[in-house]
């Protein structure tokens, strides 16, 4: 059994608010990963209009004025930046500006610029949010898949897919004939060269390349792709300074990636990293509002135990579908 951490339902107290709020500043990068059939370009739409409804404004150079005011990092890669003043109070009743950091994948056509700049904002941001596709437990994801080409003995092609499940489905068919299953036809396939996978991963950030849902055919086919390629961004490879931040990762069952941020990024956990989770599939439809309603809630300085349940009830249960129980867990860092 793969080693991991399935996070908590009912974590104690609150999150660091007296350092998400240190110097009345509060830095926040939201990001939207891809989906190839589309579905985030609602959620980038409603992104957008539900930081306008909250009161921020797209002000990139107010944005980055404030941020080097607060004497924090600026960012290093281009992205949308919203302003709000008195977005929230500190310890002390004192007024804090907050400033978003928006990075949406659209197309996917910029995935790598996408998954740079919010690993930018990962790396300087006081609180880090990503909705998408949870790529099987191996992390964000700002652009396609891959492409799949069967070709015959002579390299001429013959299918092409670009979809698990389609690729999965012709290798139903096709293994009934060899009395193979899809993954053992899959494999022989590649070992004969007539199954070529053209790797799309400039816009993945690789947490983890442990295979936990090996009962799924689509696993085998990402973690494969990923490890063969020599390019992919790891997470365990990015410096973090030390200092306290907040992650979430919304996608499905990416309690997936908890392991692998705490032990492969000591300096980011050593300032007190905190985590949240999903423990079960998740939809497209709810990952705007998640986010947003995450930050609603820390800008109301909601308790942990507050913010799991107001995250679940944005997710609600539909058990014909693998989504029963809770949403969310949080694995909570050390305060030092």
């Amino acid at each position: 059994m793969a080693l991991r951490i399935n996070g908590t339902l009912a974590p104690p107290g609150s999150p660091w608010y007296e350092r998400l709020f240190a110097d009345q500043l509060c830095t926040v990068v939201i990001a939207c990963g891809f989906d190839e059939y589309g579905a985030n370009r609602s959620q980038d739409q409603l992104l957008e209009s539900g930081l306008a409804a909250r009161g921020f404004s797209r002000d990139d150079a107010g944005a980055l004025a404030r941020i080097a005011a607060g004497k924090r990092v600026v960012p290093q890669r281009p992205a949308e930046h919203w302003l709000a003043g008195a977005a929230a109070t500190d310890a002390a009743g004192r007024p804090v500006n907050v400033v978003v950091t928006l990075v949406r994948a659209g197309d996917g056509s910029a995935g790598g610029d996408a998954a740079s700049a919010f690993l930018d904002g990962l790396g300087r941001c006081d609180v880090a949010m990503y909705g998408g596709h949870g790529r099987y437990g191996t992390g964000p994801d700002f652009d396609y898949n891959f492409t799949a080409d069967l070709v015959d003995d002579k390299g001429a092609i013959e299918a092409s897919f670009s979809e698990y499940k389609d690729l999965e489905e012709f290798l139903v068919e096709r293994g009934r004939t060899s009395k193979r299953s899809p993954l053992a036809e899959y494999r022989a396939l590649v070992a004969k060269g007539r199954l070529q996978i053209r790797r799309v991963n400039s816009g993945n950030l690789v947490i983890n390349l442990r295979n936990y849902h090996t009962a799924e055919f689509g696993a085998h086919v990402m973690v494969d792709q990923l490890k063969t390629d020599p390019n992919i961004r790891r997470m365990s490879k990015q410096a973090f300074d030390k200092r306290y931040r907040l992650w979430l990762f919304n996608g499905c069952r990416t309690n997936d990636y908890f392991y692998n941020l705490r032990k492969l990024n000591p300096k980011a956990n050593a300032g007190g990293l905190d985590l949240i989770g999903t423990r079960r599939v998740t939809y497209w439809s709810m990952i705007g509002d998640t986010m947003l309603k995450l930050l609603d809630e820390l800008l109301q300085r909601r308790t942990f135990s507050q913010i799991l349940q107001s995250l679940h009830a944005v997710n609600p249960d539909n058990p014909g579908d693998d989504a029963r129980g809770p949403s969310h867990v949080a694995d909570l860092g050390r305060r030092a």
